[in-house]
Formats: C-alpha cells, sequence, structure tokens
C-alpha cells in the first residue's frame, strides 16, 4: 500500500513496526557479539530492557519487568494443553492477547535479551523502576538460569526502592537460578531478596506442589463454587480483582505457622469451554 493511501492508524502501525524492527535489529547485532561485547554495549543492550508502568488494568499502580508467552516453555505448556484441558496455559492471556504487538515484540525481546546475557549487579543497578511495586512475569515466564538469575539480581539490587512479586510456573529455571546465586534456604531469600516467590499452579482447580522457595501458590479454579470452596478453605480471594483493592496481597504475603499462602481465582472463559474444564476437572478429581 502506498503511503499516501495510508489511513492514518496504518501509519502509525507501520512506524511502530519499523521502530521495533530498528530495535530487534540492533539487540541481535549486539547480542552475537557474545562475550566480545564492550562495557557501553552491555548497557546499551540492557537498557532495550523494556519496563512497563501500568496506569489501567488489574496492576494498576505497578511496574512490571515481563518475559514472552512466545518462549519455548510457554509454548511447550500451551502443546501440552492441546491434550489436557486443564493445563491452564492453554488459556493463556497473554497468548490471547497477541494482537497487542508492541507489548508482544517488546517481551519477546525482554526474554531474548535476559536469558542470553548475565549482566552483573551493578549493571542492573543501573534500571529505574518507576514504581514503588514491581511483578515479575505479568506476561511470560523464566527461561533458563541465566534468566532467572538476572531477575533475582534486579531484585536484589532495587529491593530499598521497590516490593516484588516474582510470578513463576518454571521452577526448575528459578530453583536453578537461586542455586547459582548462592540462596538455599528461606532465611537467605529473604535476607536478599525484598519479594514474594509465587508460583502458578499449572492445572485448573489443583493447587501446585510448592517449591521450597515458594511463598504463595497461586491457582485458577474452574467455576465459582470450586472456587469459593478453596477461599472458605483459607485461600485469599483474588478472583480479577485489582491488586491495589486487596492491598497488593501476593506481594505482602508472608509464611506462617500453618505454611504456604493460597491464592483462588475464578476462571475467566466461554461457558462452553468452562464445560469442557469442569468435565475433566470432575473426571481427575474422581480419580484421586
Amino acid at each position: 500500500m502506498k503511503a499516501n493511501n495510508m489511513t492514518a492508524n496504518e501509519k502509525r502501525l507501520a512506524t511502530m513496526r519499523a521502530n521495533l524492527e530498528s530495535l530487534e535489529a540492533a539487540a541481535g547485532a549486539l547480542l552475537e557479539k557474545g562475550e566480545n561485547m564492550t562495557a557501553a554495549e552491555r548497557a546499551a543492550l540492557l537498557e532495550m530492557v523494556n519496563i512497563a508502568y501500568h496506569d489501567s488494568g488489574k496492576i494498576e499502580g505497578a511496574a512490571s519487568i515481563d518475559g514472552s508467552a512466545s518462549c519455548d516453555f510457554c509454548m511447550k505448556m500451551r502443546g501440552a494443553a492441546e491434550e489436557n484441558i486443564l493445563i491452564i496455559c492453554g488459556m493463556c492471556y497473554a497468548a490471547a492477547d497477541s494482537w497487542k504487538e508492541a507489548a508482544w515484540r517488546r517481551h519477546k525481546l525482554n526474554a531474548r535479551i535476559l536469558s542470553s546475557v548475565l549482566f552483573t549487579k551493578e549493571e542492573l543497578a543501573s534500571i529505574v523502576l518507576p514504581s514503588d511495586i514491581t511483578r515479575i512475569n505479568e506476561d511470560g515466564d523464566v527461561i533458563n538460569v541465566t534468566h532467572a538469575r538476572n531477575i533475582l539480581r534486579i531484585i536484589e539490587t532495587h529491593g530499598n526502592m521497590s516490593r516484588f512479586g516474582f510470578w513463576f510456573k518454571n521452577h526448575a529455571a528459578v530453583a536453578a537460578g537461586l542455586d547459582a546465586e548462592g540462596v538455599h534456604d528461606n532465611d537467605e531469600k529473604r535476607r536478599r531478596y525484598n519479594a514474594r516467590f509465587v508460583q502458578s499452579s499449572i492445572l485448573i482447580g489443583f493447587p501446585a506442589r510448592p517449591q521450597w522457595f515458594s511463598d504463595v501458590i497461586f491457582t485458577v479454579y474452574p467455576d465459582k463454587e470450586t472456587t469459593l470452596e478453596a477461599i472458605a478453605s483459607g485461600a485469599h480471594e483474588c478472583n480479577g480483582r485489582k491488586c491495589k483493592e486487596c492491598g497488593w496481597n501476593c506481594y505482602n504475603a508472608r509464611k506462617n505457622a500453618e505454611g504456604l499462602q493460597h491464592v483462588a481465582e475464578y476462571l475467566r472463559t466461554n461457558k462452553a469451554k468452562r464445560s469442557a474444564v469442569m468435565e475433566a476437572y470432575t473426571a481427575k478429581k474422581e480419580s484421586i
């Protein structure tokens, strides 16, 4: 389409895509240098990591450092969901929102950079966070040990500036990152990280088996009845409320004598898919 025939929106999208392509090419060229990158080039690459401030939506008032819903881990989990409808990744909101092209591509670039280069704490300390509450992985997940270590180092170097909620399903990568950073127990974890580690349950209606470093288990339930049952059993009610409305619970929750805190959210989907999920949920429940 000729430029003079483009609508204002088409021109805006064309400009956005050109800018993103330029950014992706610049990042790719630096990443190809690997260990040959200069300090200035490493700093330039780190500046390409997108940190979002949310002035609306569920985490209004918070910042986020996001991974990519198109990473290998997320793609593998969505593939598994084709065989097992209870795998929550089949309902991935981030994948469903892939039409938000700018965010989707920036998150993909985040994941590529943070999973490829291990930055020093001094380098990561230069990152500016726009809020005193920061969510890790509103979209996407941790890809590998390098990615996990960079996130942990960001949290450690910014603990006096922001409170973190670190969401993850890929617990193996997080565990490897903690081990590589020399963190092997919760006392050390709490001393170094002003964060809550929020483990998202993979199966709808079935809380994940907690890892030693998990502070919160966040589970999506198939219908209102099962959600209310979980809440009656002690889970905190989320149900899509804005985080600030419940006092940033997942970011401030702490372990207590009874163990982990559980959080329950009601599955948002259409009637037909909910019916299929409930059928699979009931069958699994009866088989246990």
